[in-house]
């Protein structure tokens, strides 16, 4: 293709800046340019010395068109110039159209006399003698674009503007342009994530919690919406503040280092100008005299660790008197060790808000278009179960969806197959966990997940300092009752996590539950398959109702597994037990702390089993057999069981 033909890239611009160049090109606009492009403000500025001829170029009058803003210096020999004046002209008529937000600085000049056209400003100079004007149609039109020069400047005196005599000193007149431009752009853009379905209730909330001052938490699970929610406040009171920052994915940005995040801090309050940091040690000390007079507000996303906050915000003395911090985060213990005492939780969406939610990304105008999709609506909705991350994944997979029947056949994958998106928002908080705690995590998304927390403290180590643990990282909630509450997409993600880890194969998981690989497992009970690493089970949860078949198996296979968690049930009572022993090969494994096996098949505990209860802390054998425990008195680890 010829390079003529090819369509020319109109560059856009924030600010426009406008003045007399002999007047304040070396002065003031050489300061006012620095000090908008240190503070990431895209501007332009004609850097020709001289205004060349009485119409404004092309170029010029595209830098104006494509601007958001337009800064008007005017100083005393401004009206000398038709260069200025036209300029003038076509930025106060894109100001009156809403086109584009006109700024002045009146340097060294009074707003009347530009309103009056008084002294250097009398456009008298101009004028062409009545005589003449019956003689030339181009004076004509001349004294009518005389008469538009006069209407520009009365408009722009009329605005608003700043008077440098009203200012300490020309620095600080500067720094005052700068943070009102910064304002202004930010509340122009375009911010669709305030009209979120349920962010005005979370606003009534918070924009109460706005008049704490010092430290503020956003606290809540992966996906849920907190950095939107964040967003929308900073959105909503950033114009109360001369200085705000809003750092996203502090967690990701982290990777570059502590001091990176002190650069970006400063870079966004004070402008690139500051100077280098070598430390954190010297940042902490630069943050605290650079900002410690300064009303500042300051959004910290996704913190998920002590020494990403310390670095930035240790203390609120930091700050000026009436500054805000807020910290979003997945981690309440991280904001109660920083001394953060109010502290909002988001939650999930309620019903009808899930619906609408889904339908925003599923249809386009956000409305089911017949009976049957707004069912299938309501049951991708459920499947999300009020996340919001989750809902708008589920909505954009299933708008490629041709027909009913494709929504049929994803809803049901979906119900047993993580969405991949989802997995990734989950993923981060499970890899934010230690060893330990995401053994614990696993173990209850896949076994204990509505149980009462006094019995799973029991069963584990630690169980009490775990389980707090999860319940402040918010992967887990106790019920009014004492329950553990897991959401089930957080369920889901867990379990396919052991799968994850064990390469999808059966017997190197840590937890068992699917049937079918229960049964492989407990089958296969021979040398070879016990070295493909069986003693990596350490669960096991086999429902038995759904079993066709009886399946008898070998006792000795639970020496190869050594699990600590044997949970075999059922739901009725009536039905024999579809696992039994092989007769003679009765026996339990010897770490055992639960033991919970409905039906179980015989009459009394395994022999071998008599002398290793050591870490048995629970029995529960309904509906079973047995007709005492074990033969020969009782041991003396007995007063440790539970029995049910």
């Amino acid at each position: 293709m010829d390079s003529s033909s090819s369509p020319r890239v109109v560059k856009q611009y924030q600010v426009f800046l406008s003045f007399r160049g002999e007047d304040t090109r070396r002065t003031i606009v050489s300061f006012l340019h620095k000090a908008l492009v240190e503070r990431g403000i895209d501007t332009f500025k004609d850097d020709k010395k001289l205004e060349i001829g009485g119409s404004i170029s092309d170029e010029i009058k595209e830098a104006i068109q494509n601007s958001k803003i337009a800064v008007v210096v005017i100083s005393e020999n401004y009206a000398s110039s038709t260069w200025c004046l036209n300029e003038l002209q076509m930025i106060v008529d894109l100001h009156k159209k809403q086109q584009l937000t006109a700024v002045p600085i009146f340097y060294d000049v009074a707003p009347s006399d530009v309103g009056h056209q008084r002294g250097t400003f009398a456009l008298e100079r101009y004028k062409c003698s009545k005589i003449m004007l019956l003689f030339s149609s181009e004076k004509r039109k001349f004294a009518e674009k005389i008469q538009k020069w006069r209407e520009a400047l009365t408009e722009i005196a009329g605005i608003s503007g700043t008077d440098p005599k009203t200012c300490e000193d020309e620095a600080a007149m500067i720094e005052d342009i700068v943070g009102r431009v910064s304002r202004q752009l930010f509340s122009m853009e375009t911010v669709k994530f305030c009209d979120t379905v349920g962010m005005n209730s979370h606003m009534e909330e918070l924009n109460s919690v706005m008049d704490t001052e010092g430290l503020i938490g956003i606290w809540g699970m992966g996906g849920i919406g907190k950095t939107t929610i964040a967003k929308c406040l900073y959105k909503e009171h950033s114009h109360r503040f001369a200085y705000h920052c809003f750092i996203e994915n502090i967690k990701s940005s982290a990777e570059k280092g502590l001091i990176h995040l002190q650069e970006k801090l400063l870079s966004n309050i004070l402008g690139k100008g500051h100077e280098k940091l070598w430390s954190v040690e010297q940042g902490c000390l630069y943050i605290k005299s650079r900002l410690g007079n300064r009303k500042v507000l300051l959004i910290l996303d996704d913190v998920d660790n002590l020494d990403q906050l310390h670095v930035l915000a240790k203390e609120t003395s930091w700050f000026g008197p009436g500054s805000r911090i807020i910290i979003t985060t997945r981690d309440k213990g991280l904001l109660f060790s920083s001394g953060v005492r109010c502290v909002y939780c988001v939650d999930i969406l309620g019903k009808n808000d899930a619906i609408q939610v889904f339908k925003q990304a599923a249809f386009e105008g956000g409305e089911a278009p017949s009976d049957d999709y707004e069912q299938l609506s309501i049951r991708a909705s459920s499947l999300a179960q009020g996340l919001p991350s989750a809902l708008k994944a589920f909505g954009t997979y299933l708008r490629r969806m041709t027909s009913i029947e494709d929504w049929e056949k994803a809803l049901e994958r979906l119900k047993k197959v993580p969405h991949q998106r989802v997995m990734e928002i989950l993923r981060t908080s499970y890899m934010g966990l230690d060893g330990r705690h995401q053994a614990v995590f696993l173990h209850v998304a896949c076994l204990f997940n509505g149980d009462s927390v006094r019995r799973v403290t029991s069963l584990l180590d630690d169980g009490e300092l775990e389980i707090k643990a999860l319940t402040e990282k918010f992967l887990i909630d106790i019920s009014a009752d004492g329950c553990i509450k897991m959401h089930v997409l957080i369920e889901q993600a867990g379990k396919e996590f052991v799968r994850e880890e064990s390469d999808y194969m059966p017997w190197r998981q840590k937890v068992l539950w699917e049937e079918e690989q229960i049964i492989y497992v407990l089958q296969n009970n021979t040398p070879r398959f016990s070295h493909q690493g069986t003693t990596t089970i350490q669960s096991l949860a086999l429902h038995i109702c759904e079993m066709p078949h009886v399946l008898y198996i070998k006792g000795t296979i639970f020496n190869t597994i050594n699990l600590k968690f044997l949970k075999v049930f059922q739901h009725l009572n009536d039905i024999e037990s579809k696992l039994q022993f092989l007769p003679g090969t009765d026996g339990l494994p010897q770490q055992l702390r639960l033991l919970h096996w409905d039906a179980y098949p015989l009459t009394t505990l395994p022999l071998t089993y008599y002398h290793n209860l050591n870490y048995l802390v629970e029995i529960n054998l309904r509906y079973s057999n047995l007709e005492r425990l074990w033969y020969g008195n009782p041991v003396r680890h007995y007063n440790a069981l539970e029995l049910f």
